[in-house]
């Protein structure tokens, strides 16, 4: 599993609308990759495309009292869906690279890519999702919240 992603294997998404969501965001996904390809051969480059952004970023701070609001643990809960189909994409094109130096440069651009979906979806971007997955949801006050947003807790 993709080193970023570990937050993802201890939470399951609710199957109620989990397929129109996740068909809404694999549209999306196709889209924007579609674009960040045909980008990148415009440019006459041979290598991996380039992911531009069209959406402006903006720095995150965490609350002071820690509480996870509604509408972030919707756009978390989607943001996951997006970063999971994402990944999916980005380590199919890591392992057909031919060398070091392209999957280096594979990988820089996938955390830029990930910055990219979670900012197009409506976060601020991986820190506030990194933030949710690994302060937020630990703490048992979010827990309701979370669940109200389709986040379940898996068993350990």
């Amino acid at each position: 599993m993709c080193p970023g992603f570990k937050s993802l294997s201890r939470y399951i998404l609710s199957p109620d609308g989990f397929m129109k969501q996740a068909l809404a965001l694999l549209a999306f996904l196709t889209v924007a990759v579609l674009t960040a390809c045909l980008g990148g051969e415009e440019s006459g480059s041979a290598g991996p495309a380039t992911v531009t952004s069209s959406v402006t970023s903006s720095q995150f701070t965490p609350p002071a009292n820690g509480i996870l609001t509604p509408e972030q643990a919707k756009l978390y809960s989607n943001s996951s869906i997006a970063l999971l189909l994402l990944s999916q994409q980005w380590i199919d094109r890591l392992e057909k690279a031919p060398d070091t130096q392209e999957k280096i440069l594979i990988l820089g651009g996938f955390e830029k890519a990930r910055d990219q979906v979670c900012r197009k979806v409506g976060l601020s971007g991986i820190k506030e999702y990194e933030w949710i997955s690994s302060v937020a949801l630990l703490d048992p006050k979010n827990l309701e919240v979370a669940t109200k947003a389709g986040i379940h807790f898996v068993s350990k």
